[in-house]
C-alpha cells in the first residue's frame, strides 16, 4: 500500500512538472528535476537488459523536438542500460523507413528485441509514466500471457498496428497505452503507436479524432474511450 501511494504521489508530481515544461516550448534546459531523477532511477533499477531509445527529429518545423531531445538525453543519462542514438529523418531516410517513421519527433523503445513501441510527440503530461514503464518493461522477459488470451491471440491471422491517439491531460489514456504496450510486448503480431494528437492537428484529422484516447487497429477498425481487456483483445483479433 506504502509503496502504490509512493508511485501515485511521483506519477502527479511529474505529470505537473511536464505539463509545466509542454506550455513552455522556448525552455528546453532542462525538463526534469533532480528529485524526478532520483525516483526514476529507482524505477530503472529494475530494468534487466540493455535498452535503446532512437530519437527521430527534423530541423523542418518540429514542434517539439528541441524538449523532446533534452528529455530523452535526461533519461539517458539515468540507468548504464539505456543508450540514446538521434537521428534526423531527412537525413537518415533508410533508417527512418526501417521503423515507418511518419511524424516527428518520433521515439522507438527497442529492448531485448525490437517490439514495436513507437511514440509521435513529447511524451509529457499524464503520458510520462505510460512512457517510463514502456521502457523498463522492454528490458524484461515477455509477460506471460493467460491461457484463455493466449488462446485468442493465437487465432490472429496477421500483425496489427494500434494507433492510440491522446493528449497529456487525459484522465483515462495513460492505462489504454499500458495496455497495448503490454500486448506488443507479448505477442510479436501487435505494435503500438501513441500519438499526441494536439501536437499533429492533420494526421488527427486525417483518422477524425474528435476525443481521446482513440484507438485505431491496423487502419481498420476505430474505436474511442476506454475498453475492457475482453474488448481490446476482441479488436485485436477481429482487424487482423
Amino acid at each position: 500500500m506504502e509503496k502504490g501511494l509512493k508511485l501515485t504521489i511521483f506519477s502527479l508530481l511529474l505529470i505537473i512538472i511536464l505539463l509545466l515544461a509542454g506550455c513552455n516550448e522556448s525552455s528546453t534546459d532542462k525538463v526534469l528535476s533532480e528529485s524526478d531523477k532520483l525516483e526514476i532511477k529507482k524505477l530503472f533499477s529494475g530494468m534487466d537488459g540493455k535498452v535503446e531509445l532512437l530519437l527521430f527529429t527534423s530541423q523542418l518545423g518540429c514542434y517539439s523536438c528541441s524538449k523532446t531531445e533534452t528529455l530523452m538525453r535526461e533519461i539517458d543519462g539515468l540507468s548504464d542500460k539505456i543508450s540514446l542514438k538521434i537521428y534526423d529523418k531527412e537525413k537518415n531516410e533508410q533508417i527512418a523507413a526501417k521503423y515507418n517513421i511518419e511524424l516527428v519527433p518520433a521515439v522507438v523503445i527497442v529492448g531485448k528485441e525490437n517490439y514495436g513501441i513507437k511514440q509521435y510527440g513529447f511524451p509529457g503530461g499524464r503520458e510520462i509514466m505510460p512512457f517510463l514503464e514502456a521502457i523498463k518493461n522492454s528490458s524484461m522477459q515477455k509477460p506471460i500471457l493467460s491461457e484463455e488470451i493466449s488462446k485468442k491471440i493465437d487465432t490472429m491471422e496477421s500483425p496489427v498496428e494500434i494507433k492510440i491517439f491522446i493528449t497529456s491531460t487525459c484522465p483515462y489514456c495513460p492505462d489504454m497505452v499500458r495496455g497495448a504496450n503490454y500486448y506488443a510486448l507479448a505477442s510479436d503480431k501487435v505494435s503500438t503507436v501513441t500519438i499526441m494528437s494536439n501536437e499533429f492537428d492533420e494526421y488527427s484529422k486525417k483518422y477524425k479524432v474528435n476525443s481521446v484516447p482513440t484507438i485505431i487497429f491496423n487502419e481498420k477498425v476505430k474505436r474511442e474511450g476506454q475498453m475492457s481487456e475482453e474488448a481490446f483483445v476482441n479488436y485485436l483479433v477481429t482487424s487482423s
